[in-house]
């Protein structure tokens, strides 16, 4: 079945910015009202639990940027570019600098879910690494971004190929819960068994 699939411009359907401006390094402030989204904070299933976030204090002459739910999260550094969609954020959080947040503003024709999954696509992560600058450390320039070529499905099409990549991603998951505990399993019959062996 030939289905038809437009091709635009990230920036046409997105806006791209950077994470909030910090200066130096984030100062950690256990009662801090605003949170912080890092790098360290990114896998391939998402943002990890809230309550990890670094919390801190800002002190900014305008409204910070706060991140929004649907945001697409992109890393600005490293060698693998990942792309991770944003669920239910705490309020009054930002990203460090060392991340993108691109904000879908054609809902009509693109779910960031979407987005998100075809930005960690090969095509998409060869784009972006090859414009990566930097030896020593690849960083993401925001223009290789705007730039980046997306392919823009029906809408239903999107909505099945995000559902069965979300199903993959559990069933993953699920795998390798059920490996971790084989071990254990195999772990514990060993010890038990080792323990019973004359020494």
């Amino acid at each position: 079945m030939n289905i038809s699939s437009r091709t635009v411009k990230l920036a046409d359907i997105a806006s791209i910015r950077q994470g909030h401006p910090f200066r130096g390094a984030i100062a950690a402030v256990s009662d801090g009202p605003v949170r912080v989204i890092q790098l360290k904070n990114l896998s391939a299933s998402g943002v990890h639990d809230p309550n990890d976030l670094l919390r801190t204090r800002l002190h900014p002459r305008k409204t910070p940027d706060w991140v929004q739910e649907a945001d697409v999260l992109l890393a600005a550094r490293g060698a693998h570019p990942l792309a991770v969609l944003l669920c239910n954020p705490p309020v009054d959080t930002v990203c460090s600098p060392h991340l993108y947040v691109i904000r879908v503003t054609d809902q009509e024709r693109v779910m960031p879910a979407f987005l998100a999954w075809q930005l960690n696509q090969q095509g998409a992560q060869e784009h972006l690494r090859r414009q990566s600058a930097g030896s020593r450390q690849q960083s993401l320039r925001k223009m290789a971004i705007e730039e980046l070529t997306v392919h823009l499905p029906p809408l239903l099409h999107q909505q099945r190929i995000v559902a069965i990549a979300r199903a993959a991603q559990l069933e993953k998951y699920q795998c390798e819960q059920m490996i971790a505990a084989r071990h254990e399993e195999v772990a514990r019959y060993a010890a038990r068994i080792l323990g019973e062996t004359p020494g």
